[in-house]
C-alpha cells in the first residue's frame, strides 16, 4: 500500500486481468467488471487495511536516545473503523455500477470510444455510424469533514483494496489488448484553480501510465474545454471511478464565484461519464447544500459527514490499541484520566490522538520519571496544538458557521519535527549532564554548583554551550557569595544576553531576499514579544530587562 504526500500522485498496484464470472445478471460478461478482484469477507479485508507499528516490549530496556526513535513509528497507526466500513461498502458497489453501461467486448463500446476519441482508437474498416458515449449509471458522492480526521488515509485504503491498473491480454479466448484504470485519486491545486484541478487529471494518469497527456492538452484554456477531453479519455482508459480530494481549496475567486464553482461540478460529473467522489473539509459545506447535492441524493447515493469520533464504546477501543505502542521505561496504565485527557485535547480527531500520544512519550522519555500523566498530555496540547485551536474551539462548541470559515490545516507536522528535535537535543545534554556530574563527584561543592546551574539553564530552554558560558561568568562574577539566587539571576540574565548578541551576529538577509520572502509588509501587535524585541533590539537593551519591566518575568527567588 502506498501512501504519498500531498502534490505527489497517489498509485496503487497494478494486476493482470484474472476474471471471475458474476452472479450478478447485470455484471455478466464485462470484462472490466469481471476483472475487478472478487471481495473478501468484510473481516478479512479490515484485518488487510490494519497498520500497526511493529513492537516489543523489550525495547523498553533501549537507551533513551533509540527509544525516542521508536516512538516515531506510531504515526503510521490505523484501525479500521465502522465509518470504514461504510466507504468500502460504497466503493464496492459504486465502481461496477460505474461499468454497467461500459463493456468493452461489445461493438457499441468501441462506436462509443469512436465517437468521442477517434484519433485514438479508430478502425478505419469500420463504417458503423458514430454514437454518443453512454454515461455512468452510477452516482459518485460528496465526503465531507474536519481537517485532520482521516478522510484521505480512509479512501486511499479504500482504493488500495482494488489494482489501479488491470491489463488484459484476451477475454474467454478473444484477443483484448487494453489497460484498464480502476481508480484515480487527484487533488485540487493550492492556487484553487479549475482549469489547474483539470490539469491534474492528465498529470496523475501520466504518472500511473507513464503517457503524455499533460503535454498535449495543457494548452487549453477553459475548463468547460476540458472536461470534454477528460470525459473521452475517461471512457477509453475504462476508469471506474474518479476520487478528488481536498476541493476545499478551490477558490470561488479563481473559479467564477462559488455558483461557477457548482456548475464547473455538476457539469464534470454529467459529462464525464464515472462515478466522482469528492473530499474536502467542513469548507466545502456548500456542495452538500445546493442543487448538486440534491442531484446526488435523487441519484440514490447519500453523501458522508466524515466528523470528529465520540467518546463511546468504539473511541475507547481505539485508545486501547493505540496505548498498547509504548516505549517507556515504565508501563503507564491507561486509566479513565488519561483517556479523558486524551479526548478533550483531540475532540475525538483520532490524527490528533495518535499525535498527542507520540508527543507526550516524548516529553517524558529521558526524565527521571517516564510514566505518563493526563498532565503531561495537557501540557503538549498546549504547547503543539496553537493551529489546530480554531477547529478543536468550533467542534467543541459545534461550530458549523466557524467550521466553514477555518483554513485547513496540518495539524502538528511542523510541531512534531520540532518536539522530536528538541527531545532528542535534551537527551544529548541530560547524557553530558550526567556525564559532567560522574566525573567531578568528590572535587568539591564548587563542581556540584556549576552542573546544578548549567542543568537549571538547560532546562530553562538555554543552548547548552551558552549555558556553560553564562554559568562561568556567574561563578566568576560571585565567586565569594554563599547566595545561589543571587548566582542563578546573574546567570540567567548573562545567558539571555549571549543568545541575543548570537541573534545580531547572525548573517542578514538582503533587502532582495527580505522583499522575496515577506512579500510585504508585516506589522506586530504592540506589546508583542516581537515588538518588544525590536524596541530592545534597536534601544541596544537587554530583552531580560524589557520583559521584567513589563512584569512577564517571575523573581527567581520564588522558586528557590
Amino acid at each position: 500500500m502506498s501512501f504519498m504526500p500531498s502534490g505527489v500522485t497517489f498509485k496503487g498496484h497494478q494486476a493482470k486481468a484474472v476474471y471471475t464470472p458474476s452472479v450478478v445478471p447485470l455484471y455478466k460478461h464485462n470484462a472490466f467488471i469481471e476483472a475487478l478482484p472478487p471481495m473478501d469477507s468484510m473481516q478479512d479485508i479490515i484485518k488487510r487495511m490494519e497498520r500497526r507499528p511493529a513492537y516489543d516490549a523489550q525495547d523498553r530496556r533501549l537507551p533513551a536516545a533509540h527509544r525516542i526513535q521508536f516512538v516515531s513509528m506510531i504515526r503510521h497507526y490505523f484501525e479500521p473503523l465502522p465509518n470504514h466500513v461504510e466507504l468500502i461498502r460504497r466503493f464496492s458497489s459504486m465502481i461496477p455500477d460505474g461499468y454497467m453501461t461500459r463493456n468493452p467486448i461489445s461493438a457499441e463500446w468501441r462506436r462509443q470510444i469512436n465517437a468521442g476519441f477517434p484519433d485514438l482508437m479508430k478502425d478505419p474498416n469500420d463504417e458503423t455510424e458514430q454514437v454518443p458515449i453512454i454515461q455512468s449509471s452510477a452516482a459518485g458522492f460528496a465526503m465531507v469533514g474536519t481537517s485532520g480526521g482521516g478522510k484521505t488515509t480512509a479512501i486511499q485504503s479504500a482504493l488500495s483494496l482494488y489494482p489501479q491498473v488491470i491489463t488484459h491480454c484476451a477475454y474467454h479466448g478473444q484477443p483484448f489488448s487494453h489497460k484498464q484504470l480502476v481508480w484515480l485519486k487527484i487533488d485540487c491545486p493550492y492556487d484553487g484553480n479549475l482549469r489547474g484541478l483539470c490539469l491534474n487529471f492528465f498529470q496523475a494518469i501520466d504518472d500511473v501510465l507513464d503517457t503524455r497527456y499533460y503535454a498535449k492538452y495543457a494548452h487549453y484554456k477553459s475548463p468547460r474545454d476540458i472536461v470534454p477531453v477528460m470525459a473521452t479519455l475517461a471512457a477509453v482508459l475504462g476508469l471506474g471511478v474518479l476520487v478528488i480530494d481536498e476541493i476545499q481549496r478551490l477558490s470561488t475567486e479563481n473559479s467564477g464565484g462559488q455558483e461557477g464553482m457548482l456548475n464547473f461540478f455538476v457539469h464534470l460529473v454529467d459529462v464525464i461519464g464515472v462515478p466522482v467522489v469528492l473530499v474536502g473539509t467542513y469548507q466545502a459545506m456548500p456542495l452538500l447544500t445546493s442543487s448538486f447535492a440534491q442531484t446526488r441524493r435523487a441519484a440514490g447515493q447519500g453523501d458522508m459527514i466524515w466528523s470528529h469520533m465520540t467518546p463511546d464504546a468504539t473511541w475507547d477501543h481505539l485508545i486501547s490499541r493505540l496505548w498498547r505502542y509504548q516505549w517507556t521505561n515504565v508501563e503507564t496504565k491507561l486509566t479513565p484520566a488519561l483517556k479523558h485527557a486524551i479526548y478533550s485535547e483531540s475532540v475525538g480527531i483520532i490524527d490528533i490522538a495518535v499525535k498527542l500520544y507520540m508527543l507526550a512519550q516524548w516529553a517524558v522519555i529521558g526524565t527521571k520519571d517516564e510514566s505518563i500523566t493526563a498532565e503531561v498530555i495537557h501540557g503538549v496540547a498546549r504547547e503543539s496544538l496553537r493551529l489546530a485551536r480554531p477547529i478543536l474551539n468550533a467542534l467543541r462548541n459545534n461550530d458549523l458557521d466557524t467550521l466553514q470559515t477555518v483554513r485547513d490545516i496540518h495539524p502538528l507536522m511542523p510541531e512534531l519535527r520540532n518536539y522530536l528535535k528538541a527531545a532528542q537535543q535534551r537527551i544529548e545534554i541530560e547524557g553530558s549532564l550526567n556525564t559532567v556530574e560522574n566525573q567531578v563527584q568528590g572535587e568539591g561543592e564548587e563542581a556540584s554548583v556549576t552542573s546544578q546551574l548549567i542543568r537549571w539553564l538547560v532546562e530553562g530552554g538555554i543552548d547548552y554551550e551558552t549555558a556553560v558560558k553564562a554559568c562561568n561568568d556567574a561563578l566568576a562574577k560571585y565567586a565569594s557569595t554563599t547566595v545561589l539566587a543571587e548566582v542563578r539571576k546573574y546567570a540567567y540574565a548573562r545567558a539571555v544576553e549571549l543568545e541575543q548578541a548570537k541573534d545580531e551576529g547572525a548573517p542578514k538577509k538582503s533587502g532582495n531576499e527580505l522583499h522575496k520572502t515577506s512579500g510585504k509588509k508585516v506589522t506586530y501587535l504592540p506589546g508583542s514579544l516581537i515588538e518588544m524585541f525590536k524596541v530592545a533590539r534597536k534601544n541596544k537593551e537587554l530583552m531580560y530587562n524589557k520583559l521584567e519591566d513589563v512584569g512577564m518575568l517571575k523573581n527567581v527567588d520564588e522558586f528557590l
